[in-house]
């Protein structure tokens, strides 16, 4: 069962009130960073060498030697589960036991010091980074540079120069609004608990326009209830009657859901307004959040988030999304993969060089396409595109062309951009899994024109060079990060949680790895070494 409440008050009172410790044995200290020495009931550094980095450049003074910095991290750590971690995470319980009374067994001693270190270490690294690896999760559908150590100890110092690192470490950084919706989303769906203690709506035929009856009117008042004000109560008759207004709102709530929208109260339906709060969806909005922090770390307010989950693309402009149009991403057999780079121009009337594993099974094409000797660079029209070892498969520019008139380039390891489409009746789908990875974009020239804003291309301007059928490259004036997002779980305008299909079956592994229980890592963070070894301790204020 996934709790989501505040850090219990008496661990945070064990830490508040807790005595200055006596630094242990550096011997003792080394021996712990080493891993020839266990930490207290068993727990693990998250970065055995990156606490040894911290501990070096601190001329292996200890750190916790104060009851007001021991105060400070609790206070700090009190905020965990309003960002979707456990205290588990933290070593909550076990620091607070220890706490209470320093022990006298220098090596116990010595560790304590390094968990609280590593408790800070965890905060800071979690909260900019996630608590998990993407890589690690899944290397074939994410992405992402290697952590910089760095800014990880930058971040500790900083903490510990400050008499409230809480405040202190607010301050580092500004989540984006994706990013604090969401959190706000949970918590109001978590404050719903009262409707967890109402009575099952009995079952029976499916409902739907037109249907009447005792269980109609039940059904419209869980659904108020689940709404909140958007659907008013109805009279006695028109409570009796299932009408469009009802209709309507049992379809807001299917969307919210991740049901199909059809307005009818069928088994699943059901099933949510029995319970429309469990704790399978509570962990699923907690996966979420991480994968949000995987990619928000320093991003400018102005970039593009693509919602893969979603099928959207939003143009975010000074923190707020100012545009947004339909997407269509990659099948279930060619995913789009999760991963953050940045868009540096854009080609209109753009050639399409066609991948190997698609020109295998293509056989005769006409002259809108050329094939490219790959040994003499000779070109020829048209003609037999089977022998894909000697031929490269380009098709020219025009209307029928796969990536349409307009193409967006982020340049990445995965080959991967925004473009147009001729198959535009896809786009009415609901579930738009049918790229080859690439996203495709319904308003490409609307986008063109919102990113191309203040530069002497206006939308008349593109539209005049898309209709001279000439492929030419436009470069951005400032490059702008493009964000690819696999979100199963969002909050939509009106602050509520959205669920969506997990249609890449991805969250099983993210589940299972998040709440799993506290161990280290296998995390090389970029720019630290081989594990540092500590000498002897120098003043141990």
């Amino acid at each position: 069962m996934v709790r989501w409440c505040i850090l219990p008050f008496g661990l945070l009172l064990c830490l508040l009130h807790a005595p200055p410790l006596v630094a242990g044995s550096w011997s003792a200290l080394d021996a712990a960073l080493s891993g020839a020495s266990s930490l207290p009931e068993g727990r693990r550094m998250y970065s055995p060498r990156l606490l040894a980095a911290f501990y070096a450049a601190r001329d292996q003074r200890p750190v916790w030697t104060s009851r007001a910095r021991v105060g400070s991290l609790a206070r700090l750590l009190a905020g965990v589960e309003r960002e979707g971690f456990s205290p588990e995470d933290f070593h909550l319980a076990t620091l607070a036991r220890l706490t209470v009374a320093p022990p006298r067994d220098e090596r116990v001693r010595a560790g304590l010091e390094l968990l609280l270190s590593d408790a800070l270490l965890r905060y800071v690294h979690h909260t900019r980074y996630g608590k998990l690896d993407p890589v690690q999760i899944a290397p074939g559908h994410n992405d992402r540079a290697p952590v910089a150590a760095a800014q990880i100890l930058a971040d500790m110092r900083l903490a510990l120069a400050a008499e409230d690192m809480a405040e202190a470490l607010a301050g580092r950084f500004s989540l984006p609004f994706w990013y604090r919706d969401l959190r706000r989303a949970l918590r109001d769906y978590v404050a719903q608990d009262h409707l967890l203690e109402l009575p099952p709506l009995p079952a029976g035929p499916p409902l739907g326009l037109g249907s009447r009856g005792e269980r109609v009117v039940e059904v419209r008042e869980r659904v108020r209830l689940i709404a909140g004000e958007a659907l008013p109560a109805a009279g006695d008759e028109t409570a009796r009657r299932f009408d469009a207004g009802l209709r309507e709102a049992v379809r807001e709530l299917q969307r919210r859901y991740g049901l199909v929208d059809d307005g009818v109260v069928g088994p699943r339906t059901l099933a949510v307004l029995n319970r429309p709060i469990d704790a399978a969806r509570i962990a699923r909005a907690l996966i979420n959040l991480e994968r949000m922090r995987w990619l928000y770390a320093e991003l400018p307010p102005d970039h593009l988030f693509v919602d893969l989950a979603g099928y959207r693309v939003v143009l975010v402009r000074g923190g707020e999304a100012v545009w947004e149009t339909r997407a269509i991403v990659g099948s279930v057999e060619d995913q789009t993969p999760m991963f953050r780079d940045r868009m540096d121009h854009l080609v209109i009337n753009p050639t399409w060089t066609v991948p190997v594993s698609i020109q295998k099974g293509m056989g005769w094409v006409s002259q809108n396409y050329l094939l490219v000797d790959r040994r003499s660079g000779a070109v020829r029209r048209g003609g037999d595109a089977s022998n894909y070892r000697r031929y490269q498969l380009v098709q020219k520019p025009g209307a029928d062309n796969a990536l349409g008139r307009v193409k967006f380039m982020f340049p990445n390891r995965h080959a991967i951009y925004l473009h147009d489409t001729p198959s535009r009746w896809l786009f009415s789908r609901r579930q738009r899994t049918f790229s080859h990875g690439c996203i495709r974009v319904d308003e490409p020239v609307a986008l063109a024109t919102t990113l191309l804003e203040g530069s002497a291309w206006d939308r008349e301007r593109i539209e005049r060079q898309i209709a001279r059928g000439r492929t030419r490259h436009i470069h951005l004036e400032r490059p702008l990060p493009v964000l690819l997002y696999y979100l199963t779980v969002r909050a939509d305008d009106a602050g509520r949680l959205v669920f969506r299909d997990d249609v890449y079956d991805r969250d099983p592994t993210l589940l299972e790895a998040f709440f799993a229980p506290v161990l280290g890592t296998r995390i090389d963070f970029e720019g630290v070494g081989d594990p540092l070894r500590l000498g002897r301790a120098g003043d141990d204020g």
